[in-house]
């Protein structure tokens, strides 16, 4: 039924399709997802129109293709359109109006745009607009419809130029409406201005009143000129309106293809197609005319294909297979198509006959249909059944269609179906100044004298893009959304239980219900079916050698003990109910996991056996390539090394072989070994004493290597000078009943020394070190000075940097430093050795020009010079103190460390 819901619902399928397709992050498809939407709104604005069945009717077919790549992704889209009613544009019952973009352009374009259409906003004011009455529809907005087609355009890409001139194109169809011609005898003359038309269309104004008041004909190379009559005129008027409107149409829907068309990429691609069909619904209105005759027809052929589809094939397909069934009647519409579209006697014959006769008319169409069709019960007239006083007489036919009985009137049926546009027109057009409105008439091109074959008619046309239709739907596997209409008064909630029950009767629902539920939801070739279903049976799966594909299928519905649920045919098999294919698919979900995990397990098995295989391989080759390498490097090293085994530097100037990596650490290992073996074999030269002073030197140039040049590396280390000098004896009977009393066992270090006191004066001491106390005794009577330093109590050193032997002694009390300055052949170095091996630790050594002393608590610089002075001396400085060594003190120093060097 006309306004049942089906534009609504054709719109809640494809916003569906938008919303579950969920690549937000693609901005490619999401921009495809919204052409296809903004399609609607335009198409809408441009084909639909309110009628007194439905606010917003759809007066043409629309047929949309959404393509989809292999993704399931929308990847673009095809609109196919079927017959406008193009009669709107020019003319309206009572309580209808015109196309919705009419109203929508004077509500919502700009006063800027109004003024350059030489438009105004009263629908009232222009004779193709106000022709039902009351153009405002309660509950629709034309302003805010106009703003969303602007959107609409936008998201389409159609930009401002091409949507001003189709705003254009529409305001000079509004200015057609508005000529008007006052008769002159046999002719007329145009009695409104023309300036505006003229000037939209881009046309001279004097060629626009020769095209409309005047006819064109070629005949034989010949031309010929007719002037027309007034009421011709307007004939002519109205037909170059309703022309420009309906190309106007057609250019739109090619302008959204070629937006929404898929764009290829190259290569072949798999992809997939919906198809979602609205288009009129069936239509008895208080006066049918050629256009609900056409309506009507279509619903006509859509029911016969929806009883094709779902009525016969299924029985048909029952009695094929030798599925047990009971035949359920149902009512077949295919002798009412065949009335009407038989290309000899039916309707559309018989009307097109009449248009192919020059003198054919209305009145002897009807008489031709009376003549043809009164055996046929599906056809009525007043001629046939003269007591039928609800027909007039030579007007009105009726037709029993499925969905009811409809009233014909046939007045303008025969011109109508001629859609003749004087060829004149149609070069006007061609030459005008518009280029999207030129382009629309390419016939216009033609010479003045070409004569012209009879076009199709429109009815023929539309039964042929009818035909074309079924045979594209055939091929579809089809769904169906039932629309039924509530009621006739466009109410909401109100519901007609006798109108909402005429719907079901005449659509058929019943024995559709009958057959579905008599007959099987679901069937399957048994090859499609084994494929999917194979896992669920053991004697199925991996293969069934040996089994047929019926046998194969028996197979697996016994496994899942479902034989009472399903249905064998010769090559299909039938599922009753849908629990029983929700079953046969929750049990697929359930193994697929199982058999995905087996399959996985193995693929996995032998990638790793390959890989392993590989590795096994790649190993064995590195293995050689690296043996054979290293024994190369091996024999190389050997080389190198042999010929010092025996020389006198013991291999130190050995030239190590160059090393790859790989062998950086073994040659490294190497080196040290040989380094250890060279090392062994020099000490072997020395007695245990010697090896024990080269020992006490290494820790000394640990300590001080680097810091301080000359620590008496060069000199023997005597360590007990004192015990070596004039005074050992007296020495040594002092220091035994001290050693005694103090637990002390071995003296490691003595020497006379210079101390800096307290009070900053210089005395003379004999420094003693053993291996528990450090001592200080008087210089001459070598009796102790004050109680011996516990050696675990030292902290710490300081040397000077220069030749000095300065020696700082610091202790972990935080009291008075130990400074002191060595005499003789000592050496502060041989000092501190001593004191960390006895102690066993490391103990922190500071090397510098000036070093900082703790002297009662406070802390004091020490700085070191060399001066000509009586003898060496610590001296008070402002800063702190100083050790001011005699010049020839230091001479002797270095001259001695030269004679040595030049021994060695």
């Amino acid at each position: 039924e006309s306004g049942a819901g089906k534009t609504e619902a054709s719109k809640h399928v494809m916003r569906y399709v938008a919303a579950v397709s969920t690549a937000k992050q693609k901005g490619e498809i999401e921009h495809i997802k919204n052409m296809l939407l903004a399609s609607n709104p335009l198409l809408e604005a441009f084909g639909n129109a309110k009628t007194n069945r439905n606010d917003n009717s759809s007066r043409f077919g629309k047929y949309m293709e959404i393509n989809f790549d292999f993704k399931f992704e929308p990847a673009g889209g095809n609109i196919h359109n079927y017959l406008l009613e193009k009669a709107r544009v020019v003319k309206q019952q009572a309580g209808e109006r015109n196309f919705h973009i009419f109203y929508q352009l004077l509500a919502g374009a700009s006063d800027q745009l109004l003024d350059k259409l030489k438009l105004t906003r009263d629908p009232r004011a222009f004779a193709y607009l106000s022709q039902g009455g009351d153009a405002a529809v309660p509950g629709m907005n034309d302003k805010a419809n106009f703003a969303e087609v602007q959107k609409a355009a936008h998201e389409l890409g159609l930009d401002n130029g091409l949507m001003d001139t189709l705003y254009t194109i529409v305001a000079a169809v509004v200015h057609i409406g508005q000529v008007k011609f006052e008769a002159v005898g046999d002719a007329c003359k145009v009695s409104s201005s023309l300036a505006t038309l003229a000037g939209l269309l881009g046309i001279a104004e004097a060629e626009l009143t020769k095209a409309l008041t005047v006819r064109v004909v070629a005949a034989r190379g010949e031309v010929f000129e007719t002037k027309l009559t007034a009421e011709a005129a307007a004939y002519a008027r109205d037909a170059l309106a309703k022309a420009v409107y309906d190309r106007l149409f057609s250019n739109l829907v090619t302008k959204i293809n070629e937006r929404i068309a898929v764009k290829h990429t190259g290569g072949e691609t798999k992809a997939m197609t919906m198809g979602v069909l609205d288009i009129y619904g069936f239509e008895i209105f208080s006066s049918n005319g050629f256009e609900q005759f056409c309506i009507n027809y279509c619903n006509e052929k859509l029911q016969q294909l929806v009883i094709e589809l779902v009525m016969k094939r299924e029985q048909e397909e029952y009695a094929t297979e030798g599925i047990t069934w009971v035949e359920i009647p149902f009512f077949d519409n295919a002798a009412i198509c065949a009335m009407v579209d038989n290309p000899k006697n039916g309707i559309i014959a018989i009307l097109d006959e009449q248009c192919a006769r020059p003198n054919g008319s209305d009145k002897a169409f009807l008489a031709h249909l009376d003549a043809v069709l009164k055996g046929d019960v599906r056809y009525s007239s007043r001629q046939k059944d003269p007591n039928d006083t609800k027909l007039e007489r030579e007007r009105d036919f009726r037709v029993f269609h499925f969905a009811g009985e409809v009233v014909y009137t046939t007045g303008g049926f025969v011109d109508k179906n001629n859609d003749s546009l004087f060829q004149d027109l149609k070069r006007l057009l061609y030459s005008c100044g518009v280029e999207e409105l030129k382009a629309m008439f390419p016939e216009g091109a033609d010479k003045l004298t070409d004569v012209h074959k009879n076009p199709l008619t429109a009815a023929t046309n539309f039964k042929n893009s009818m035909s074309a239709l079924v045979q594209l739907l055939g091929t579809k596997n089809p769904y169906y959304v039932r629309c039924i209409k509530p009621n006739d008064a466009k109410a909401a909630n109100t519901f007609n239980d006798e109108l909402a029950l005429h719907q079901v009767r005449y659509l058929g629902l019943m024995e559709n219900l009958r057959v579905r539920r008599a007959g099987y939801c679901n069937r399957q070739p048994y090859p499609v079916f084994n494929q999917r279903y194979k896992m669920l049976a053991k004697q199925t799966w991996p293969n069934y050698h040996g089994l047929d594909e019926k046998s194969a299928a028996k197979a697996i519905i016994v496994a899942l003990k479902m034989d009472d649920q399903v249905a064998f045919g010769h090559t299909k098999i039938f599922i009753k109910e849908p629990k029983t294919l929700l079953a046969l698919e929750a049990a697929r979900d359930a193994a697929i996991p199982r058999l995905v995990a087996k399959i996985q397990a193995t693929w996995k098995a032998i990638l790793q056996r390959r890989k392993y295989i590989k590795m096994r391989a790649v190993y064995r080759i590195v293995s050689y390539w690296f043996k054979s390498k290293s024994r190369r490097f091996i024999s190389k090293l050997v080389a190198a090394c042999e010929p010092h085994l025996a020389a006198p530097d013991y291999g130190k100037s050995i030239q190590w072989p160059a090393a790859q990596p790989a062998f950086a650490e073994f040659v490294s290992y190497v080196q040290k070994i040989q380094n250890r073996w060279r090392a062994e074999q020099i000490l072997k030269k020395y007695t245990p004493e010697q090896t024990v002073q080269l020992r006490r030197k290494v820790l000394a140039a640990e300590l001080l290597s680097g810091r301080r040049e000359q620590w008496g590396y060069q000199y023997t280390w005597a360590g007990n000078y004192v015990a070596k000098g004039p005074n050992a004896e007296k020495f040594g009977a002092s220091m035994v009943p001290l050693m005694d009393k103090y637990g002390c066992k071995k003296i490691l270090f003595s020497d006379i020394v210079t101390k800096l006191s307290t009070n900053g004066k210089s005395d003379e001491r004999i420094l003693v070190v053993t291996d528990k106390h450090i001592y200080k005794l008087d210089a001459k009577s070598c009796k102790i000075h004050k109680t011996p330093l516990p050696l675990d109590t030292v902290a710490g050193f300081a040397v000077s940097s220069g030749e000095d032997q300065a020696l700082v002694i610091k202790f972990t009390d935080g009291g008075t430093d130990l400074v002191v300055n060595l005499h003789g052949d000592a050496c502060a170095a041989e000092i501190i050795v001593h004191i960390i091996q006895s102690l066993d630790k490391t103990l922190p050594v500071d090397v510098d020009k000036k070093v900082q002393v703790n002297i009662k608590g406070k802390k004091q610089n020490i700085s070191f010079a060399t001066a000509p002075q009586d003898k060496t001396a610590f001296k008070r400085r402002p800063s702190g103190f100083a050790l001011v060594t005699k010049r020839d003190s230091m001479a002797r120093i270095l001259a001695r460390r030269g004679a040595e060097l030049t021994e060695e």
